[in-house]
Protein backbone atom coordinates (compact mmCIF):
# COMPACT_ATOMS: atom_id res chain seq x y z
CA UNK A 1 0.00 0.00 0.00
CA UNK A 2 1.33 3.09 -1.11
CA UNK A 3 0.92 6.30 0.94
CA UNK A 4 1.68 9.98 -0.03
CA UNK A 5 2.59 12.34 2.18
CA UNK A 6 2.56 16.55 1.31
CA UNK A 7 4.03 18.94 2.97
CA UNK A 8 2.96 22.10 3.54
CA UNK A 9 4.48 25.06 5.27
CA UNK A 10 2.06 27.47 7.36
CA UNK A 11 3.66 30.80 8.39
CA UNK A 12 1.85 33.25 10.73
CA UNK A 13 2.60 36.14 11.81
CA UNK A 14 1.00 39.16 14.22
CA UNK A 15 -0.12 42.73 12.32
CA UNK A 16 2.70 44.15 14.48
CA UNK A 17 5.83 42.28 12.96
CA UNK A 18 7.14 39.04 13.58
CA UNK A 19 6.89 38.02 17.07
CA UNK A 20 7.02 33.71 16.43
CA UNK A 21 7.05 31.15 13.96
CA UNK A 22 6.08 27.47 14.03
CA UNK A 23 7.19 25.42 11.04
CA UNK A 24 5.35 22.31 10.66
CA UNK A 25 6.98 20.04 8.08
CA UNK A 26 5.56 16.69 6.59
CA UNK A 27 7.89 13.28 5.08
CA UNK A 28 8.71 10.29 5.20
CA UNK A 29 11.49 9.49 7.95
CA UNK A 30 13.98 6.38 7.96
CA UNK A 31 15.94 5.75 10.91
CA UNK A 32 19.67 4.70 10.55
CA UNK A 33 22.66 3.89 12.96
CA UNK A 34 25.92 5.13 12.23
CA UNK A 35 28.97 3.20 12.50
CA UNK A 36 31.03 3.97 15.98
CA UNK A 37 35.02 4.40 15.92
CA UNK A 38 36.99 2.40 18.99
CA UNK A 39 40.10 4.17 20.09
CA UNK A 40 42.78 1.20 20.67
CA UNK A 41 45.60 3.59 22.19
CA UNK A 42 46.03 2.54 26.51
CA UNK A 43 46.39 5.66 28.82
CA UNK A 44 49.75 6.70 30.07
CA UNK A 45 50.62 8.49 33.10
CA UNK A 46 53.37 10.63 32.53
CA UNK A 47 55.31 11.64 36.31
CA UNK A 48 56.60 15.55 35.63
CA UNK A 49 58.88 14.71 38.60
CA UNK A 50 62.51 15.00 37.39
CA UNK A 51 65.07 12.46 40.15
CA UNK A 52 68.46 14.00 41.10
CA UNK A 53 71.45 12.00 41.99
CA UNK A 54 71.73 12.11 45.84
CA UNK A 55 75.55 12.37 46.31
CA UNK A 56 77.26 11.58 49.00
CA UNK A 57 78.94 14.15 51.52
CA UNK A 58 80.40 14.26 54.91
CA UNK A 59 80.99 16.68 58.16
CA UNK A 60 84.47 18.19 59.67
CA UNK A 61 84.09 18.28 63.08
CA UNK A 62 85.89 20.78 65.79
CA UNK A 63 85.60 21.75 69.39
CA UNK A 64 85.23 25.10 69.27
CA UNK A 65 86.67 27.07 72.92
CA UNK A 66 84.28 29.42 74.30
CA UNK A 67 85.00 30.67 77.45
CA UNK A 68 82.05 30.87 79.85
CA UNK A 69 82.59 33.27 83.36
CA UNK A 70 79.98 31.99 86.19
CA UNK A 71 79.30 34.90 88.23
CA UNK A 72 77.94 33.86 91.83
CA UNK A 73 74.17 34.07 92.62
CA UNK A 74 73.01 35.76 96.06
CA UNK A 75 70.85 32.73 97.53
CA UNK A 76 67.14 33.84 98.60
CA UNK A 77 66.43 34.59 102.05
CA UNK A 78 62.91 35.18 103.44
CA UNK A 79 62.41 39.00 105.03
CA UNK A 80 61.43 38.90 108.46
CA UNK A 81 61.12 41.11 111.96
CA UNK A 82 64.63 40.98 113.30
CA UNK A 83 64.64 39.64 116.87
CA UNK A 84 63.69 41.66 119.53
CA UNK A 85 66.67 42.33 121.42
CA UNK A 86 66.67 40.60 125.08
CA UNK A 87 68.10 41.71 128.34
CA UNK A 88 68.68 39.35 131.29
CA UNK A 89 67.26 41.22 133.99
CA UNK A 90 64.10 42.99 135.24
CA UNK A 91 63.75 44.63 138.14
CA UNK A 92 60.42 46.33 139.32
CA UNK A 93 60.19 48.15 142.49
CA UNK A 94 57.19 50.20 144.06
CA UNK A 95 55.68 51.51 147.75
CA UNK A 96 52.29 51.98 148.13
CA UNK A 97 49.75 52.95 150.57
CA UNK A 98 49.28 51.51 153.88
CA UNK A 99 52.88 51.49 153.96
CA UNK A 100 53.21 48.40 152.01
CA UNK A 101 56.82 48.78 149.66
CA UNK A 102 57.24 46.03 146.86
CA UNK A 103 60.08 44.55 145.25
CA UNK A 104 60.76 41.98 142.73
CA UNK A 105 63.65 40.73 140.31
CA UNK A 106 64.46 38.51 137.36
CA UNK A 107 67.28 36.59 135.80
CA UNK A 108 66.74 34.70 132.44
CA UNK A 109 69.68 33.45 130.19
CA UNK A 110 69.70 35.05 126.66
CA UNK A 111 68.16 32.89 123.71
CA UNK A 112 69.78 29.49 123.35
CA UNK A 113 69.07 26.05 121.68
CA UNK A 114 70.65 24.04 124.33
CA UNK A 115 69.43 25.36 128.04
CA UNK A 116 67.29 28.05 129.71
CA UNK A 117 67.98 29.08 133.76
CA UNK A 118 67.31 31.90 135.54
CA UNK A 119 65.91 33.16 139.05
CA UNK A 120 63.29 35.22 140.55
CA UNK A 121 62.94 37.46 143.92
CA UNK A 122 59.90 39.25 145.45
CA UNK A 123 59.33 40.99 148.64
CA UNK A 124 56.16 42.27 148.77
CA UNK A 125 54.96 44.04 152.85
CA UNK A 126 52.90 45.86 154.67
CA UNK A 127 52.32 47.48 157.89
CA UNK A 128 48.73 48.18 157.65
CA UNK A 129 46.10 48.73 160.27
CA UNK A 130 42.32 48.28 160.02
CA UNK A 131 40.02 50.48 162.17
CA UNK A 132 38.19 48.29 165.12
CA UNK A 133 40.58 45.25 164.16
CA UNK A 134 44.04 43.76 165.12
CA UNK A 135 47.26 44.73 163.59
CA UNK A 136 46.55 43.39 159.98
CA UNK A 137 50.53 43.53 158.35
CA UNK A 138 52.13 41.01 156.47
CA UNK A 139 54.68 40.12 154.54
CA UNK A 140 55.98 37.74 151.31
CA UNK A 141 59.30 36.44 150.23
CA UNK A 142 59.63 34.33 147.59
CA UNK A 143 63.17 32.93 146.05
CA UNK A 144 63.08 30.32 143.16
CA UNK A 145 65.91 28.98 140.75
CA UNK A 146 64.66 27.08 137.57
CA UNK A 147 66.12 25.52 134.45
CA UNK A 148 65.64 23.68 131.16
CA UNK A 149 67.87 21.36 128.94
CA UNK A 150 67.13 20.52 125.73
CA UNK A 151 68.56 16.87 125.04
CA UNK A 152 67.91 15.67 121.42
CA UNK A 153 65.08 13.69 122.33
CA UNK A 154 63.92 14.92 125.47
CA UNK A 155 63.39 18.00 127.79
CA UNK A 156 64.99 18.19 131.28
CA UNK A 157 63.39 20.49 134.10
CA UNK A 158 63.94 21.05 137.28
CA UNK A 159 63.55 24.25 139.92
CA UNK A 160 63.93 25.24 143.77
CA UNK A 161 61.86 27.06 145.67
CA UNK A 162 62.14 28.92 148.99
CA UNK A 163 59.09 31.48 150.63
CA UNK A 164 58.30 32.90 154.06
CA UNK A 165 54.71 34.78 154.59
CA UNK A 166 54.02 36.57 157.59
CA UNK A 167 50.56 37.29 158.28
CA UNK A 168 48.35 38.65 161.52
CA UNK A 169 45.65 36.83 163.21
CA UNK A 170 43.60 40.21 163.31
CA UNK A 171 40.09 39.32 163.26
CA UNK A 172 39.67 40.45 167.17
CA UNK A 173 38.61 43.99 168.35
CA UNK A 174 41.38 45.38 170.34
CA UNK A 175 39.23 47.55 172.59
CA UNK A 176 37.54 44.04 173.82
CA UNK A 177 40.78 42.26 173.92
CA UNK A 178 44.34 42.52 174.26
CA UNK A 179 46.66 40.40 172.21
CA UNK A 180 50.27 41.87 171.40
CA UNK A 181 51.17 41.42 167.61
CA UNK A 182 53.71 38.81 168.92
CA UNK A 183 51.04 36.48 170.08
CA UNK A 184 49.02 36.80 166.61
CA UNK A 185 51.87 36.68 164.19
CA UNK A 186 52.00 33.60 162.02
CA UNK A 187 55.06 32.02 159.90
CA UNK A 188 54.74 29.56 156.98
CA UNK A 189 58.44 28.58 156.07
CA UNK A 190 58.05 26.69 152.48
CA UNK A 191 60.76 24.81 150.55
CA UNK A 192 60.61 22.62 147.33
CA UNK A 193 62.40 20.63 144.91
CA UNK A 194 60.88 19.53 141.69
CA UNK A 195 62.28 17.69 138.40
CA UNK A 196 61.23 16.14 135.35
CA UNK A 197 61.84 14.33 132.23
CA UNK A 198 59.91 15.04 129.36
CA UNK A 199 59.95 13.01 125.88
CA UNK A 200 59.52 14.51 122.23
CA UNK A 201 59.80 11.03 120.47
CA UNK A 202 58.32 12.34 116.86
CA UNK A 203 56.65 8.64 115.76
CA UNK A 204 53.23 7.82 117.88
CA UNK A 205 54.21 4.42 117.94
CA UNK A 206 57.18 4.91 120.44
CA UNK A 207 56.53 4.96 123.91
CA UNK A 208 56.36 9.20 124.83
CA UNK A 209 56.54 9.73 128.38
CA UNK A 210 56.75 11.93 131.24
CA UNK A 211 58.56 11.37 135.13
CA UNK A 212 58.09 14.37 137.41
CA UNK A 213 59.50 14.19 140.92
CA UNK A 214 58.33 16.54 143.41
CA UNK A 215 59.30 17.44 147.34
CA UNK A 216 58.07 20.05 149.56
CA UNK A 217 58.38 20.90 153.29
CA UNK A 218 56.06 22.97 155.20
CA UNK A 219 56.27 24.35 159.01
CA UNK A 220 54.63 27.47 160.69
CA UNK A 221 55.23 29.27 163.94
CA UNK A 222 53.38 26.45 166.25
CA UNK A 223 55.54 23.12 165.59
CA UNK A 224 52.90 22.40 162.56
CA UNK A 225 55.03 20.97 159.21
CA UNK A 226 54.47 18.71 156.27
CA UNK A 227 56.38 16.83 153.98
CA UNK A 228 55.27 15.57 150.84
CA UNK A 229 56.98 13.32 147.98
CA UNK A 230 55.11 13.53 144.70
CA UNK A 231 55.90 10.98 141.79
CA UNK A 232 53.65 11.02 138.24
CA UNK A 233 54.12 10.18 135.45
CA UNK A 234 52.34 8.61 132.21
CA UNK A 235 53.38 6.73 129.19
CA UNK A 236 51.64 7.16 125.72
CA UNK A 237 51.96 4.95 122.48
CA UNK A 238 50.21 3.84 119.39
CA UNK A 239 48.37 1.30 119.26
CA UNK A 240 46.17 0.48 116.07
CA UNK A 241 46.60 4.16 115.05
CA UNK A 242 44.60 5.28 118.12
CA UNK A 243 46.54 6.58 121.92
CA UNK A 244 46.90 4.47 125.00
CA UNK A 245 48.07 6.76 127.60
CA UNK A 246 48.40 4.93 131.08
CA UNK A 247 49.33 7.25 134.14
CA UNK A 248 50.15 6.33 137.20
CA UNK A 249 50.96 8.59 140.40
CA UNK A 250 52.32 7.99 144.04
CA UNK A 251 51.53 10.81 146.59
CA UNK A 252 52.99 10.72 149.94
CA UNK A 253 52.04 13.24 153.24
CA UNK A 254 53.77 13.45 156.39
CA UNK A 255 51.64 15.83 159.04
CA UNK A 256 52.65 16.68 162.05
CA UNK A 257 51.11 18.51 164.66
CA UNK A 258 52.06 19.76 168.72
CA UNK A 259 50.21 16.70 169.58
CA UNK A 260 50.04 13.92 167.10
CA UNK A 261 51.79 12.47 163.59
CA UNK A 262 49.75 11.46 161.00
CA UNK A 263 50.87 10.11 157.37
CA UNK A 264 48.18 9.55 154.23
CA UNK A 265 49.59 7.58 150.73
CA UNK A 266 47.68 7.49 147.73
CA UNK A 267 48.48 5.60 145.00
CA UNK A 268 46.41 5.83 141.42
CA UNK A 269 46.76 4.09 137.82
CA UNK A 270 44.93 5.59 135.22
CA UNK A 271 45.10 3.76 131.87
CA UNK A 272 43.02 5.72 129.08
CA UNK A 273 42.24 4.75 125.23
CA UNK A 274 42.30 8.10 123.11
CA UNK A 275 40.53 7.81 120.17
CA UNK A 276 40.13 11.02 117.40
CA UNK A 277 38.51 10.95 114.03
CA UNK A 278 37.57 14.14 111.67
CA UNK A 279 34.39 15.26 113.78
CA UNK A 280 34.73 13.60 116.83
CA UNK A 281 37.56 13.22 119.97
CA UNK A 282 36.71 10.45 122.49
CA UNK A 283 38.78 9.56 125.83
CA UNK A 284 38.23 6.42 127.96
CA UNK A 285 39.49 4.92 130.52
CA UNK A 286 39.38 3.85 134.71
CA UNK A 287 41.04 5.06 137.51
CA UNK A 288 41.88 2.61 140.29
CA UNK A 289 43.57 4.80 143.47
CA UNK A 290 44.32 2.87 146.50
CA UNK A 291 43.74 5.62 150.16
CA UNK A 292 46.32 4.10 153.17
CA UNK A 293 45.03 6.81 155.83
CA UNK A 294 43.83 4.83 159.14
CA UNK A 295 43.77 1.70 157.00
CA UNK A 296 43.60 0.97 153.73
CA UNK A 297 40.60 1.71 150.82
CA UNK A 298 40.07 0.94 147.05
CA UNK A 299 38.46 3.06 144.79
CA UNK A 300 37.67 2.88 140.93
CA UNK A 301 36.30 5.36 139.14
CA UNK A 302 34.96 6.05 135.14
CA UNK A 303 37.52 8.57 132.96
CA UNK A 304 35.07 9.05 129.97
CA UNK A 305 35.47 12.59 128.05
CA UNK A 306 33.54 12.56 124.66
CA UNK A 307 33.34 15.66 122.18
CA UNK A 308 32.06 16.11 118.49
CA UNK A 309 32.14 18.57 116.33
CA UNK A 310 29.30 19.61 114.58
CA UNK A 311 30.53 22.58 112.37
CA UNK A 312 34.37 23.27 111.90
CA UNK A 313 34.98 23.97 115.23
CA UNK A 314 32.27 26.57 116.06
CA UNK A 315 29.76 24.45 118.23
CA UNK A 316 31.48 21.72 120.07
CA UNK A 317 29.16 19.90 122.49
CA UNK A 318 30.61 17.44 124.96
CA UNK A 319 30.69 15.16 127.83
CA UNK A 320 32.09 13.39 130.76
CA UNK A 321 32.84 11.57 133.94
CA UNK A 322 35.11 11.21 136.46
CA UNK A 323 36.42 11.08 140.29
CA UNK A 324 39.07 10.41 142.76
CA UNK A 325 40.44 11.13 146.10
CA UNK A 326 42.41 14.35 147.25
CA UNK A 327 44.20 14.83 150.02
CA UNK A 328 43.29 18.21 151.74
CA UNK A 329 47.05 19.39 152.58
CA UNK A 330 48.32 21.67 154.88
CA UNK A 331 49.62 23.74 151.91
CA UNK A 332 46.48 23.79 150.44
CA UNK A 333 44.47 24.33 153.09
CA UNK A 334 47.05 27.39 154.62
CA UNK A 335 46.94 28.94 150.71
CA UNK A 336 43.05 28.83 150.87
CA UNK A 337 42.79 30.36 154.20
CA UNK A 338 45.72 31.04 156.15
CA UNK A 339 43.81 31.85 159.68
CA UNK A 340 43.63 28.45 160.38
CA UNK A 341 44.53 26.22 163.44
CA UNK A 342 47.70 24.74 162.80
CA UNK A 343 46.60 21.65 165.19
CA UNK A 344 44.13 20.33 162.14
CA UNK A 345 42.37 17.14 161.48
CA UNK A 346 43.49 16.96 158.41
CA UNK A 347 41.20 13.90 155.43
CA UNK A 348 41.15 12.84 152.00
CA UNK A 349 38.13 14.43 150.56
CA UNK A 350 36.82 11.76 147.80
CA UNK A 351 34.37 12.59 144.43
CA UNK A 352 32.79 9.71 143.89
CA UNK A 353 31.69 11.19 140.33
CA UNK A 354 31.82 14.22 138.41
CA UNK A 355 29.32 14.44 135.34
CA UNK A 356 29.46 17.43 133.16
CA UNK A 357 28.65 18.18 129.61
CA UNK A 358 28.73 21.38 127.86
CA UNK A 359 29.15 23.33 124.29
CA UNK A 360 32.51 25.27 123.40
CA UNK A 361 33.71 26.80 120.16
CA UNK A 362 34.85 29.59 118.21
CA UNK A 363 32.73 32.32 117.13
CA UNK A 364 35.54 33.77 114.97
CA UNK A 365 39.26 33.70 115.00
CA UNK A 366 38.97 36.24 118.05
CA UNK A 367 36.80 34.64 119.78
CA UNK A 368 35.98 31.91 122.10
CA UNK A 369 33.14 30.52 124.08
CA UNK A 370 32.68 27.92 126.60
CA UNK A 371 29.27 26.63 128.54
CA UNK A 372 29.51 24.11 130.70
CA UNK A 373 27.39 22.27 133.96
CA UNK A 374 28.81 19.26 136.47
CA UNK A 375 26.90 17.66 139.02
CA UNK A 376 29.00 16.09 141.50
CA UNK A 377 28.78 13.78 144.65
CA UNK A 378 31.82 14.49 147.67
CA UNK A 379 32.46 12.78 150.65
CA UNK A 380 34.21 14.98 153.43
CA UNK A 381 34.34 18.32 151.36
CA UNK A 382 36.47 20.72 153.77
CA UNK A 383 34.43 23.64 155.40
CA UNK A 384 35.73 26.40 157.39
CA UNK A 385 34.53 27.58 160.89
CA UNK A 386 35.34 29.76 163.36
CA UNK A 387 37.00 28.48 166.20
CA UNK A 388 35.38 28.88 169.64
CA UNK A 389 38.03 27.88 172.00
CA UNK A 390 39.73 30.98 171.89
CA UNK A 391 37.62 33.95 172.93
CA UNK A 392 38.82 36.08 170.22
CA UNK A 393 37.26 33.51 167.77
CA UNK A 394 39.85 34.84 165.21
CA UNK A 395 40.71 31.39 164.04
CA UNK A 396 39.28 29.22 162.07
CA UNK A 397 39.15 24.91 162.48
CA UNK A 398 37.88 22.57 159.71
CA UNK A 399 35.26 20.43 159.71
CA UNK A 400 33.96 17.71 156.81
CA UNK A 401 30.12 16.87 155.48
CA UNK A 402 29.21 15.10 152.22
CA UNK A 403 27.58 17.65 149.60
CA UNK A 404 25.82 16.82 146.35
CA UNK A 405 26.81 19.97 143.96
CA UNK A 406 25.67 21.56 140.68
CA UNK A 407 28.20 23.79 139.37
CA UNK A 408 27.52 26.24 136.08
CA UNK A 409 30.04 27.35 134.55
CA UNK A 410 30.27 30.06 131.38
CA UNK A 411 33.05 31.55 129.94
CA UNK A 412 33.93 33.92 126.47
CA UNK A 413 37.22 35.67 125.59
CA UNK A 414 37.70 37.63 122.85
CA UNK A 415 41.95 38.66 122.11
CA UNK A 416 42.85 40.70 118.72
CA UNK A 417 46.79 39.41 118.59
CA UNK A 418 48.84 40.41 121.60
CA UNK A 419 46.71 44.35 121.68
CA UNK A 420 43.97 43.13 123.21
CA UNK A 421 42.80 40.79 125.69
CA UNK A 422 38.81 39.92 126.87
CA UNK A 423 37.74 37.29 129.80
CA UNK A 424 34.08 37.30 131.28
CA UNK A 425 33.67 34.32 133.17
CA UNK A 426 31.31 32.91 136.12
CA UNK A 427 30.26 30.35 138.03
CA UNK A 428 27.04 29.31 139.87
CA UNK A 429 27.02 26.53 142.69
CA UNK A 430 24.57 24.65 144.69
CA UNK A 431 25.77 23.00 147.70
CA UNK A 432 23.56 19.91 148.94
CA UNK A 433 24.97 19.26 152.31
CA UNK A 434 24.25 16.04 154.51
CA UNK A 435 24.42 16.96 157.72
CA UNK A 436 25.60 21.05 158.26
CA UNK A 437 23.08 23.79 157.33
CA UNK A 438 25.30 25.77 154.89
CA UNK A 439 28.20 25.40 152.69
CA UNK A 440 30.06 27.52 155.19
CA UNK A 441 32.24 30.44 153.33
CA UNK A 442 30.76 28.83 149.43
CA UNK A 443 29.45 31.26 147.62
CA UNK A 444 26.56 30.49 145.43
CA UNK A 445 27.89 32.97 142.52
CA UNK A 446 31.03 34.10 140.93
CA UNK A 447 31.53 36.65 138.33
CA UNK A 448 34.82 38.47 136.64
CA UNK A 449 35.78 39.97 133.87
CA UNK A 450 39.59 40.72 133.05
CA UNK A 451 41.09 43.30 129.86
CA UNK A 452 44.35 43.69 129.05
CA UNK A 453 44.93 46.64 126.37
CA UNK A 454 48.38 47.07 124.64
CA UNK A 455 48.18 50.75 123.20
CA UNK A 456 51.31 50.58 120.90
CA UNK A 457 53.98 48.75 123.17
CA UNK A 458 53.95 52.43 125.15
CA UNK A 459 51.11 51.39 127.21
CA UNK A 460 49.34 48.95 128.89
CA UNK A 461 46.03 48.92 130.78
CA UNK A 462 44.44 46.00 133.02
CA UNK A 463 41.47 46.11 134.44
CA UNK A 464 39.77 43.91 137.06
CA UNK A 465 36.27 43.40 138.03
CA UNK A 466 34.61 40.63 139.90
CA UNK A 467 31.51 40.00 141.99
CA UNK A 468 31.14 37.49 145.04
CA UNK A 469 27.89 36.34 146.28
CA UNK A 470 26.43 36.38 149.72
CA UNK A 471 28.71 33.98 151.96
CA UNK A 472 27.05 32.54 155.16
CA UNK A 473 29.69 31.97 157.98
CA UNK A 474 28.74 29.20 161.16
CA UNK A 475 27.40 30.80 164.83
CA UNK A 476 25.81 29.36 167.41
CA UNK A 477 22.83 31.61 169.64
CA UNK A 478 21.96 30.89 172.90
CA UNK A 479 18.95 30.42 174.82
CA UNK A 480 18.29 29.57 178.54
CA UNK A 481 17.80 26.14 177.01
CA UNK A 482 19.78 25.25 174.91
CA UNK A 483 22.90 26.13 172.07
CA UNK A 484 21.18 26.57 168.28
CA UNK A 485 23.27 26.93 165.41
CA UNK A 486 22.62 30.10 162.89
CA UNK A 487 23.91 31.07 159.98
CA UNK A 488 25.40 34.28 159.95
CA UNK A 489 25.56 36.48 156.09
CA UNK A 490 28.43 37.79 154.78
CA UNK A 491 27.34 40.47 152.62
CA UNK A 492 28.28 39.95 148.50
CA UNK A 493 31.51 41.98 147.51
CA UNK A 494 31.97 44.09 144.24
CA UNK A 495 35.73 45.03 143.24
CA UNK A 496 37.96 47.07 140.77
CA UNK A 497 41.29 46.95 140.63
CA UNK A 498 43.09 49.03 137.34
CA UNK A 499 46.72 48.74 136.37
CA UNK A 500 48.91 50.93 134.64
CA UNK A 501 52.07 50.72 132.87
CA UNK A 502 53.90 53.25 130.81
CA UNK A 503 57.13 52.30 129.08
CA UNK A 504 59.17 55.53 128.97
CA UNK A 505 61.59 53.02 126.77
CA UNK A 506 62.39 49.52 125.79
CA UNK A 507 64.26 49.35 129.02
CA UNK A 508 62.78 51.99 131.68
CA UNK A 509 59.01 51.90 132.27
CA UNK A 510 56.26 53.20 135.37
CA UNK A 511 53.38 51.45 136.36
CA UNK A 512 50.91 52.61 138.52
CA UNK A 513 47.99 49.87 139.98
CA UNK A 514 44.95 50.91 142.39
CA UNK A 515 43.05 47.79 143.61
CA UNK A 516 39.58 48.28 145.90
CA UNK A 517 38.32 51.10 143.76
CA UNK A 518 34.97 50.25 145.02
CA UNK A 519 36.32 51.46 148.51
CA UNK A 520 34.31 49.06 150.24
CA UNK A 521 35.28 46.91 153.51
CA UNK A 522 34.61 43.38 152.47
CA UNK A 523 34.73 40.60 154.42
CA UNK A 524 36.00 37.25 152.79
CA UNK A 525 36.25 35.25 156.23
CA UNK A 526 33.83 36.74 159.23
CA UNK A 527 35.77 39.14 161.43
CA UNK A 528 38.62 39.63 158.90
CA UNK A 529 37.50 42.96 156.66
CA UNK A 530 39.36 43.72 153.40
CA UNK A 531 41.36 46.89 153.02
CA UNK A 532 40.01 49.71 150.92
CA UNK A 533 40.80 51.41 148.20
CA UNK A 534 45.10 50.86 147.99
CA UNK A 535 47.13 51.90 145.58
CA UNK A 536 51.04 51.04 144.79
CA UNK A 537 53.13 53.18 142.12
CA UNK A 538 56.32 51.81 140.89
CA UNK A 539 58.99 51.81 138.01
CA UNK A 540 60.47 48.57 136.02
CA UNK A 541 63.83 48.60 134.83
CA UNK A 542 65.68 45.86 132.20
CA UNK A 543 69.24 45.64 132.16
Amino acid sequence: MGICLFSTTFLLAQKSGLDSMIIISTGEYKPNVVDANKINNTPVVKDSTKKLEVKKYSIYSKKLEVPFNVSPVTPAQMVGEPLTKLYNMLAKAGFGNYTTPYFEFWYNNLRSKEYSYGARLKSLSSSATIKEHGFAGYSDNEISIYGKKFLKEHTLFGNFDYSRNTMHFYGYNPDSISLSRKQTVQHFNYFAANAELLSHYSRAERFNHQIKLNYYNLADSYNASENNINATGYVQTAVLSELLKVNAGVDFYNHKTAKDTANNTLISLNPNFIATGKKYSATIGVKAMLDIMNGTKFYFYPTVDLSYNIFDNIIVPYVGANGGVMHNSLKIVTDENPFVLSQLTLKNSNTKFNLYGGLRGTLSSYIAYNARASYSSIDNMLLYVNDTVFPAANRFNVIYDHANVLNIHGEINYQLREKLRILLGGDYFNYKMKQELKAWYKPQLKINFAANYNISDKMIAKIDLFYVDKQFAKTFSRDSSAVYIAAKELKGLFDINLGVEYRYTKRLGFFVNLNNLANTRYYRYSNYPSQRINGMLGLSYSF
